[in-house]
């Protein structure tokens, strides 16, 4: 059965994320995480998301510029973080679009330094990905952190 994962007060959208092709789990290591139930090829949009827009950032935003942040508390922003995603964000669309292909049972990830200056909480990033960076700061931090080194 198909469910919204959104209340009722933000408008339908034909590719929000929707109960039957996505379920929220949680784990002690990563927190919670969209994991897919269905599977998406290269180029497909995974989900347009939706939220209120903040001057604040919180641990379920996006920055969309500088001081102005997209909150989603209910899929968004429990997308997890790899240095080597399977989806894109593209945060004036709202798409998360897939750029390697995603199978029934893979989490939905995201590089979290291709949108956020400075991250709400930095943290050690466990992706194990060949070019894992590490500590995620943000991609300002990051930024000056290659320039000094």
């Amino acid at each position: 059965m198909k469910r919204r994962f959104y209340p009722n007060s933000i408008p339908t959208n034909p590719f929000e994320p929707t109960t039957d092709k996505f379920q929220i789990v949680g784990s002690s290591e990563k927190g919670e995480g969209v994991i897919s139930l269905t599977d998406f090829e290269i180029g497909d949009i995974v989900f347009v998301f939706n939220g209120e827009i903040l001057s604040e950032q919180t641990l379920f935003t996006l920055q969309i510029e500088e001081g102005v942040y997209i909150h989603d508390p209910y899929v968004m922003g429990k997308v997890l973080h790899s240095c080597d995603p399977n989806t894109s964000c593209d945060i004036q669309k709202r798409t998360f679009t897939a750029i390697k292909p995603i199978k029934n049972g893979d989490f939905i990830t995201m590089d979290y330094e291709t949108t956020e200056d400075i991250l709400f909480r930095p943290f050690t990033c466990g992706c194990q990905s060949p070019n894992c960076r590490g500590l995620i700061s943000g991609k300002k931090i990051s930024f000056a952190q290659t320039i000094v080194a």
